[in-house]
């Protein structure tokens, strides 16, 4: 979590005053698209984003036990969006970076800084709507792979297997692999301690 610039809390904490807080998204798609919610073009850190009316929607629970998401809706009236969502065949796995910052701190770090990951995406004539979350679930393994002293993983006679000879199986063990006289290729950890499966982080 970023902490608020000096500038933003001396600004937020005044009675009145001339600086706002300021949306801007960079939305990753095949060619980057910078926009802010604002009402004239805004220039941060040197990169010009252009002023485009877009909605953020609150986060929502889902019912079902699924990952929760937040609705973005970008205008497509001028359908000028539409052109790089559909460049990207869809837009599904973009990811969008939301940034607010201060008016007055225009070269200053981001008083928020939020990443997402696009998963669903709609269009119609008045809106695109892309529906945020994470890049990755919370609810699938982590680490993603099983790191074993004694197995390996390789299909025999594959790519990473590398082996060219004329044995018909393999037990994807160390033992088995130094028989072949294919050690050097062996997917397995024989390093790690004899007392189990380790998961690398």
């Amino acid at each position: 979590m970023l902490s608020i610039s000096a500038i933003s809390k001396a600004e937020k904490n005044k009675l009145t005053t001339d600086s706002c807080f300021l949306i801007l998204l960079e939305i990753r798609l095949q060619d980057t698209v910078y926009i802010c919610y604002n009402n004239e073009d805004v220039r941060w850190k040197g990169r010009l984003y252009q002023a485009f009316p877009f909605q953020i929607g609150e986060t929502s629970e889902q019912i079902d036990g699924s990952d929760p998401n937040v609705s973005l809706k970008v205008s497509n009236v001028a359908q000028g969006m539409q052109w790089y969502v559909e460049d990207s065949g869809g837009g599904v796995g973009t990811e969008v970076i939301l940034r607010v910052v201060n008016s007055l701190n225009l070269n200053g770090s981001p008083d928020l800084e939020e990443y997402f990951v696009v998963t669903a995406c709609k269009i119609d004539e008045q809106w695109i709507e892309f529906t945020l979350g994470n890049g990755y679930s919370a609810k699938t393994r982590r680490p993603l792979d099983r790191y074993m002293k004694n197995n390996c993983p390789f299909k025999y006679k594959g790519l990473r297997c590398g082996y060219r000879g004329s044995e018909s199986n393999c037990m994807h063990t160390l033992a088995d692999c130094r028989a072949h006289r294919n050690s050097k290729r062996f997917g397995g950890y024989p390093g790690i301690d004899q007392k189990g499966v380790y998961a690398y982080g």
